[in-house]
This record gives C-alpha cells, structure tokens and sequence, in this order.
C-alpha cells in the first residue's frame, strides 16, 4: 500500500512539473496534462499579466504592452508557419536527391549507402544528447 502511494505521488509530481514547464514555454496543460498550444492572444494576455505583476505596470501601460505582445506572438505564428513549410521543402529535396543518388548506384552500393546514413544519423543523435545537458 505504501509503495502504491509513493507511485501515486511520483506521478502527480511529473504531471505537475510538466504543466510548470508547459507554462514556462508559452504552453498551456489541458486535463489530460498534455499540452496545448496557446494563441497569440492567450500568450500577449500571459506576457502582459506577467509584466504588469512584475513591473507595476499602469492601465495605459497594460493596453500598450498588450499591444505590442499581441503584434509580436501573431509575427512569431507567422514564422513559425514559415519555418514549418521551408523544413517540409527541405525534407522532400533530400528525398529526391537521394532517390536520384541510389537510381545510379549498385544494389551493393545502396547497401553501402544507407549504412553510412544510418551511421550519420547515429552520430548525430549522440552529438545532440552531449550537448542537450
């Protein structure tokens, strides 16, 4: 019974810190605890209110800064769209490209080939886990 309690507590506290974080990063934990993304109206609100706690802000100030959060959260949707669509672009040139490289190679040669990528892609990965900490 103990042992299911202190599970239980485990888990409340992961879901907790989840939500801080989710909070932390402009997000917003549904009852599930997974997270939604807020919209640029909810993050302007966010921003605003924070700054209004930590700085004093006046009403006039408030309505300005809203303003300006507001501006800047729909500016970052819109890049981020952006940036979305140019990384699909990019993923399917590397697939035609490679589709185009193997059609010239042997099937020893693409053998070959996808080793090396697996290989890459390895390392990859291990380089980002030095440096996620």
């Amino acid at each position: 019974m103990k042992k299911m309690m202190k599970l239980m507590m485990v888990a409340g506290m992961i879901l907790f810190s989840n939500g801080i974080v989710a909070q932390e990063k402009g997000e917003k934990v549904d009852v599930k605890g997974e997270r939604v993304e807020l919209t640029p109206e909810q993050k302007a609100k966010q921003r605003t209110d924070k700054l209004k706690k930590e700085l004093g802000l006046n009403e006039a100030q408030e309505k300005d800064i809203y303003a300006i959060n507001l501006a800047h959260a729909l500016e970052m949707q819109k890049l981020h769209a952006e940036h979305k669509a140019i990384k699909e672009k990019m993923k399917a040139e590397r697939e035609s490209t490679e589709q185009k490289i193997k059609a010239v190679l042997t099937a020893e040669q693409i053998v070959l080939f996808d080793q090396k990528k697996e290989e890459m892609k390895a390392k990859k990965e291990a380089h980002k886990s030095e440096h996620k900490h």
